[in-house]
């Protein structure tokens, strides 16, 4: 093909309609050779593609830990099933726990009281041990909207969750970084999220795992880290701040992070999108420097693909790929709903996906 281009291309005409359809034919050619060559990189980036759209779910073997040649790291989530939005026949119960704390915010340390909401699973029994969650809610919200919201529709799907033998029976807690009133502008709640790592592990861990039976044999620090492995911690949009702190610093009780619609903020408000290099560099140093690389955490980040905050946490987690030593699907993957805003109505698809990868079902 080549050497006739070359030959059409170079070829003396014998007159001047005969120069134009030469010189037509040599251009089409060209131009059709052109495409092909370009076609082709794209033809082999696409040919380990699936042929659906639909992700497929990672097989995370007996200790919930995938391997990087079977997922992927960024995908779509799966729809939460018919009917997990509606009342299972075996129902939860949600309490209502105030507790002692302090003010690590505002940093005078005085005493004050806070208070969360723990969802126990049908049937609680103390003489089992539970998995658990912290999830902390988006700015203007409280410690009760994430089981309140959609008319109690997190609560119906775990307990949905539960009855289809998609998760264990594992314990919810909703913490709230609110000192009172939220503040007037979500970002100025910037300190208040920072601080709510270190209450709850001072504080509401030892209460919530001190009365309901975790895999925590003690609740100081020593018993907490040893049982980070069936702890997780997430939260959406100032929530999810709040869980890149809890990264940042408390590693050592935390195995599994779901932040969902926001970037960290370590290196000030936004970093994590105005800044993702600096940003990835200084949570990959914080990893390094803890005896937890590797597989040691796992960050399930997500967002919508029409939520204001999409570009937020994808650019930062693309960040955070390009240093692939430290991080790459063993310990991080980013998954989108597509056309999700802003809001709590994702949610529940978010906690559909992330929670039998965090803590699968045991068969046994």
């Amino acid at each position: 093909m080549m050497h006739k281009i070359t030959s059409l291309h170079f070829m003396r005409p014998f007159s001047r309609s005969a120069k134009r359809t030469s010189s037509l034919c040599s251009r089409l050619i060209e131009t059709f050779i052109y495409i092909l060559l370009l076609s082709l990189p794209l033809v082999s980036c696409s040919a380990d593609e699936p042929e659906s759209e639909t992700p497929v779910v990672p097989d995370n073997g007996e200790e919930g830990i995938p391997s990087s040649d079977n997922v992927e790291m960024i995908t779509y989530t799966h729809a939460v099933p018919d009917g997990y939005d509606q009342e299972a026949e075996e129902r939860g119960s949600v309490v209502r726990i105030d507790y002692d704390t302090r003010d690590y915010a505002e940093g005078s340390g005085a005493a004050r009281t806070n208070t969360a909401y723990v969802y126990l699973p049908y049937g609680y029994d103390g003489s089992r041990r539970y998995n658990i969650l912290y999830f902390v809610h988006g700015h203007y919200s409280t410690a009760a909207s994430t089981f309140e919201d959609g008319n109690g529709v997190v609560r119906k799907l775990l307990d949905q969750m539960i009855a289809h033998g998609d998760i264990d029976p594992m314990i919810v807690v909703t913490p709230s970084y609110n000192y009172g009133q939220p503040t007037a502008s979500y970002a100025d709640a910037d300190p208040y999220c920072r601080a709510l790592p270190q209450e709850l592990v001072n504080d509401l861990i030892p209460v919530v795992e001190g009365r309901y039976r975790t895999y925590a044999e003690t609740t100081d620090a020593e018993g907490i880290e040893a049982s980070r492995d069936h702890r997780a911690i997430g939260g959406f949009s100032m929530g999810a701040v709040t869980t890149w702190y809890a990264f940042d610093e408390t590693l050592d009780a935390f195995r599994w992070f779901m932040p969902v619609s926001g970037d960290c903020w370590s290196l000030g408000r936004f970093a994590g999108m105005n800044r993702p290099d600096d940003t990835a560099a200084y949570l990959a140093e914080k990893v390094q420097q803890s005896p937890y690389t590797g597989t040691g955490f796992y960050i399930w980040a997500a967002s919508g693909t029409n939520d204001s905050a999409y570009s937020e946490i994808l650019l930062q987690i693309e960040g955070m790929a390009r240093l692939g030593d430290v991080f790459n699907t063993t310990n991080m993957t980013f998954h989108q709903k597509e056309g999700a805003r802003h809001e709590f109505r994702p949610i529940p698809e978010y906690l559909y996906n992330a929670l039998p990868f965090f803590f699968p079902k045991n068969n046994e």
